[in-house]
């Protein structure tokens, strides 16, 4: 993985949320719906364009997940300090990062040693949705908590299943060394 593999049109579209995710937290309460929702259109469309023009690989992928990271922390914490939020909804929000921080020895292993990250389970999806609706909600001034719960309890899901993808292969038991019959 080089920082080459970034320069393409989908990694610029990606860029552009993890910048809009820096600058949540200077905007005004008024223009976060928009922020977010030209974030959101970012991500949505990133994909399929470098898929679309033959660039999807592992550095677009990790940048993507550290650009969605930055965007959804950086507004959270935003809308927390504007007193728009409970603080505590941010455990249910990020459950399955908080879980995913106990693997960055493992994550970095894979990264150093080329073998990536797998790709999104639908538990991670389910949870991208749960939480992009409690922050429509939280920004439409709807009641969050169902979303809030809701996403909670599937990042807990994603979590734990990303866990098990990644310890898994520590923990099989070794293969003995083929035998060559003649």
């Amino acid at each position: 993985m080089h920082f080459a593999d970034l320069a393409n049109a989908a990694s610029a579209l990606t860029l552009l949320r993890l910048v809009l995710g820096a600058l949540a937290p200077f905007a005004g309460v008024e223009a976060l719906p928009w922020l977010y929702g030209f974030a959101i259109l970012t991500d949505v469309i990133d994909g399929p364009v470098a898929r679309r023009q033959g660039t999807a690989g592992a550095a677009g992928a990790t940048l993507d997940a550290w650009a969605d990271k930055v965007l959804h922390v950086n507004l959270a914490w935003t809308l927390v300090n504007l007193d728009r939020m409970p603080a505590l909804y941010m455990l249910a929000w990020f459950a399955r990062e908080l879980i995913q921080v106990l693997l960055i020895p493992v994550l970095v292993h894979r990264w150093r040693t080329g073998i990536g990250q797998p790709r999104t389970s639908r538990w991670g999806r389910a949870t991208a949705i749960g939480l992009f609706l409690a922050v429509c909600s939280v920004l439409l001034g709807i009641d969050a908590r169902p979303a809030t719960l809701l996403t909670g309890l599937l990042g807990t899901v994603a979590g734990l299943d990303y866990a098990r993808v990644h310890l898994s292969p520590l923990f099989a038991p070794a293969r003995p060394p083929e035998v060559s019959r003649c």
